[in-house]
């Protein structure tokens, strides 16, 4: 109410037969402040409901349409491929399509063992590459610099033993005192593991001759007599051994290796850093297979015969261990560990983080 309203009212009230007119102007005054009170009033609910239906209408509206990902800096990409049990997610995600899922075709090549791809992934003639553990450290500590980009196989007992021909004299390890021994790449996890068998027998490496040979062709060098034992990996265990061609001397993952991790993948850190999107395309697509296997271990076995010699009932019988998804660093670690213990590594392994490419674990 202003301040001549206030006015009019009380003169209108203390003389009213005496002004008739002033009255009638408070009259009118009063009148004028009713409509500006109601127009104000009206003015506050339509701007308080015109907001209340913005905020509907702007909470009805859909959403941003979202920037499809981009897509991998390399749609081809090569891989080495060790013949073995480690290698079937990298198989099977080939076969069911989940790399072509993410945009990238894989070609594999067959490879005769760890050692052999390191300068193949040097030299980009290999993009990636299927490895053991012991080998990326110690390939590392040479000075060069590659990553582990993703985890493949974790061993469990008998699916890498010491052989020997059926008819061979040697009983247990023990008796591999100047023996000739087959391993698939020294320097690399085989020979570690062959070691720690020495080992609990009572020998040491020095006590026998290590012929490097790969996995496929063991059978022939021990039936040839150019070894005399080897440290075998299924599906070359097995299948052997039903046959009668081959008789086990030693369990390999037993005591400390129990368990242990056995293979993943490599690349050099040159190639993770500049294919950022192309490497964790071919991760998820990998821990795709992985996690099939994991409920279905079955498919292994069905794979096997794909990029093996094996028959589907000599794959049938073979013992596989398990394929995690995603990588352990604790476990990785024991690899380290057992590497600097067995004298493969010339010093320990600090940060074993830094050998993991990021989303590799």
């Amino acid at each position: 109410m202003t301040w001549l309203g206030e006015q009019l009212d009380r003169i209108a009230d203390e003389m009213p037969e005496r002004d008739l007119g002033l009255r009638a102007l408070a009259v009118h005054q009063r009148r004028r402040r009713n409509v500006m009170t109601l127009a104000a009033a009206v003015v506050v609910v339509v701007t308080v409901l015109a907001a209340t239906v913005g905020v509907r209408a702007l909470s009805a509206e859909p959403p941003a349409a979202t920037q499809p990902p981009a897509p991998p800096e390399l749609s081809d990409i090569r891989i080495g491929l060790v013949p073995s049990v480690e290698s079937a997610p990298v198989i099977l995600a080939m076969e069911m399509g989940y790399f072509e899922e993410e945009g990238l075709t894989v070609g594999a090549l067959i490879v005769s063992g760890p050692g052999t791809v390191v300068p193949q992934v040097a030299s980009d003639q290999l993009d990636l590459a299927q490895t053991d553990y012991v080998t990326v450290f110690r390939t590392n500590e040479a000075g060069m610099k590659f990553k582990i980009v993703a985890g493949l196989y974790q061993a469990r007992s008998g699916s890498f033993s010491v052989t020997v021909k059926a008819g061979s004299t040697i009983r247990t390890a023990a008796d591999l005192r100047r023996k000739r021994v087959a391993i698939p790449n020294l320097g690399g996890l085989a020979q570690e593991t062959l070691a720690a068998v020495l080992k609990r027998a009572g020998l040491a490496l020095a006590d026998v001759v290590l012929v490097e040979t790969p996995y496929p062709e063991m059978m022939n060098a021990l039936e040839k007599g150019r070894v005399d034992a080897a440290l075998a990996a299924e599906p070359f265990v097995t299948p052997d051994r039903l046959k009668g061609r081959t008789r086990v001397v030693a369990d390999a993952m037993t005591g400390e290796f129990a368990n242990l991790y056995t293979a993943g993948v490599t690349a050099t850190e040159k190639w993770v850093s500049r294919n950022p999107r192309t490497l964790a395309a071919f991760q998820r697509a990998l821990a795709k297979a992985q996690r099939l296997i994991a409920a279905d271990p079955q498919r292994v076995r069905e794979v096997l015969p794909r990029y093996t010699k094996l028959s589907k009932e000599e794959a049938a019988n073979v013992t596989s261990g398990s394929y995690p998804a995603k990588l352990d660093l604790a476990e990785i670690q024991r690899v380290a560990d057992l590497a600097y213990a067995y004298k493969l590594l010339k010093r320990p392994v600090r940060d074993i983080g830094s050998a993991v490419a990021e989303g590799g674990s």
